[in-house]
């Protein structure tokens, strides 16, 4: 499979290990071994939005508003299920939230680039923060079409592998926010040399964050390590991925270690990945 794919997941796995185990070694968190945090707590964005077959939109709305009321100024919606349906989703989601709140929208590799362009197009008035791999990472043309055509951000990167991987497009600038997923993409080693890429080519980086907690207390260590991008007075400081849905593997396999505190999350400062 070569430098993609299931192999790359496996080598991040056993990467992110060495690291918890040189840190706990030390004694020293992973943050502080791989050029110190730049921060001590990460503002988070809620994923949810995940459809049942009962599914209707009145219950997203009220899911938008349930992550506004615990502290959120931003989560990501779940789309990709029709470009009228994901419209009307995205247009009434805004609605049922006001204009201060930051909505994202992820597609998960469901369109070409035509279809995606008319939602950008129609759902310019809803201000989406980022619209997230409304195309296959084979459409490196097709995220080129898309790139610029209004003021939302083009996102992408959670399923690209390694920095050969991210290479081209970044240096081609083909999205405006990189999502490299540090149990998928490398393992910290690497994805410290995928941000050193996307800094060099003046691009944003924002880690894809989802699964176990495992992941999330690593991914926590690496984004605390992230200088803010681009570096002026008020630079737009990284966010959180934090998946909303309950599930043992992120909650219980941690014992609850890391913990959500009006939309922030500290970052931990015990040894290796901090649980």
């Amino acid at each position: 499979v070569g430098q993609q794919g299931v192999a790359v997941n496996a080598i991040s796995g056993v990467d992110i290990a060495l690291w918890d185990i040189i840190g706990k070694a030390l004694g020293k968190p992973i943050h502080k071994l791989i050029g110190g945090a730049f921060r001590t707590e990460i503002k988070a964005y809620a994923t949810g939005f995940y459809r049942y077959h009962d599914f209707c939109i009145e219950d997203a709305e009220d899911e938008a508003r349930r992550h506004v009321e615990a502290g959120f100024t931003g989560f990501k919606m779940k789309t990709g299920f029709g470009v009228k349906s994901d419209i009307e989703y995205i247009h009434r989601i805004r609605e049922a939230v006001g204009p201060d709140i930051a909505i994202m929208a992820d597609a998960n590799c469901a369109y070409n680039a035509a279809a995606a362009r008319r939602i950008l197009l129609e759902c310019e008035d809803a201000k989406m923060h980022f619209f997230e791999e409304p195309l296959p990472p084979e459409d490196i043309e097709g995220y080129l079409d898309l790139k610029g055509l209004t003021a939302t951000y083009i996102a992408c990167g959670e399923n690209m592998f390694t920095k050969i991987g991210y290479r081209n497009w970044v240096a081609r600038h083909a999205a405006d926010i990189f999502q490299p997923e540090l149990c998928s993409s490398g393992g910290i080693t690497e994805l410290k040399k995928i941000a050193a890429l996307c800094e060099a080519y003046n691009v944003m980086l924002i880690p894809h964050v989802w699964g176990s907690g495992i992941g999330l207390a690593a991914s926590l260590q690496f984004v605390a390590s992230l200088p803010p991008a681009p570096l002026c007075l008020k630079p737009e400081e990284p966010m959180l991925e934090y998946d909303s849905s309950t599930h043992p593997f992120r909650h219980d396999l941690i014992y609850g270690a890391i913990k959500l505190e009006n939309g922030v999350v500290r970052i931990p400062d015990k040894p290796g990945i901090g649980v």
